[in-house]
């Protein structure tokens, strides 16, 4: 797999739609508890009457399915590319929401609203919970916990085992359904070959119970926090504390005050948010729902 398009494969229906210049997928994904019935793979013009119209178009053929919402953008599922960028069009990370600003207009126009909304925002190094974090990391490796730090090949050599723990930890999670191992690894982890990619790794008894990966950005401008994941067994253990403190200090060895963490989902029983004054650049995100 190559290209993202090869995700609709695992579809249990896909059909594209265009209506002139404008184009987008239906997608059932039977496989997502939460919102089966997708639009994906979204290209629009200005023309709003046009966009309308798309939607239009899909929200028909899914009410012929047995549906009666539509949810997106979401190709496929929460490990393929999804959502759009809301605000902050001048800030580009990795990866990153390409879309105009007009695209979610054009969407709210027909009818649409946020489901989800998700933040990126860059965070101060020195605050009070790094200092939590080295306190407590210290305890965890008393009571028998092992941390590793991992940098390019060396992270990709536990890319099963980091898909394994992904699964457990995100499985529930919003927009999320089970992929296939061999599509992880020959799709999933395609976009981030080329980075300066790290990883903090947690083990009990020989076993990876938890991870955090971030990467420099290709521009060099900041370092990125991309995914963390504990095993649900885990989390009330502290490990994400610990790993986090793992980051921040791997982050601050290699010369940067701030560290970008990307992709934050606020409807997430875990998210947190920073006190402002160690926060910057938030840069925020939606998924849409329309009920028909």
């Amino acid at each position: 797999m190559r290209d993202e398009r090869e995700i609709l494969a695992l579809a249990d229906y896909h059909e594209r739609f265009a209506v002139n210049g404008c184009e987008a997928d239906l997608i059932i994904n039977k496989n997502m508890a939460d919102h089966p019935c997708l639009f994906g793979f979204v290209t629009l013009t200005e023309n709003g009457e046009d966009a309308a119209a798309l939607f239009s178009a899909m929200e028909k053929k899914a009410a012929e399915l047995g549906y009666h919402e539509l949810v997106g953008p979401v190709n496929y599922c929460s490990w393929m590319t999804y959502r759009w960028a809301i605000s902050r069009f001048d800030l580009h990370l990795f990866p990153d929401c390409s879309n105009p600003p007009y695209y979610p207009v054009l969407l709210e126009q027909a009818g649409y609203r946020q489901l989800y909304t998700y933040r990126s925002a860059g965070i101060d190094m020195h605050n009070p919970v790094y200092q939590m974090g080295e306190a407590l990391y210290r305890q965890k490796q008393a009571e028998g916990f092992v941390f590793h730090v991992l940098e390019g090949g060396a992270v990709y050599e536990q890319a099963d085992a980091v898909f394994a723990v992904s699964s457990a930890a995100f499985r529930g999670s919003h927009l999320y359904c089970d992929i296939p191992a061999e599509v992880f690894r020959a799709l999933y982890l395609q976009w981030t070959r080329g980075l300066k990619i790290a990883m903090g790794t947690a083990e009990y008894e020989g076993k990876l119970i938890g991870f955090v990966m971030g990467y420099d950005s290709p521009d060099g401008t900041c370092f990125i926090s991309k995914t963390s994941a504990v095993l649900p067994e885990f989390r009330k253990h502290k490990i994400y504390t610990a790993l986090m403190y793992l980051g921040w200090k791997y982050v601050l060895d290699h010369g940067y005050t701030s560290m970008m963490y990307h992709f934050q989902c606020e409807q997430k029983d875990t998210f947190r948010r920073f006190d402002a004054s160690v926060e910057s650049d938030e840069k925020r995100y939606a998924v849409w729902r329309k009920e028909f």
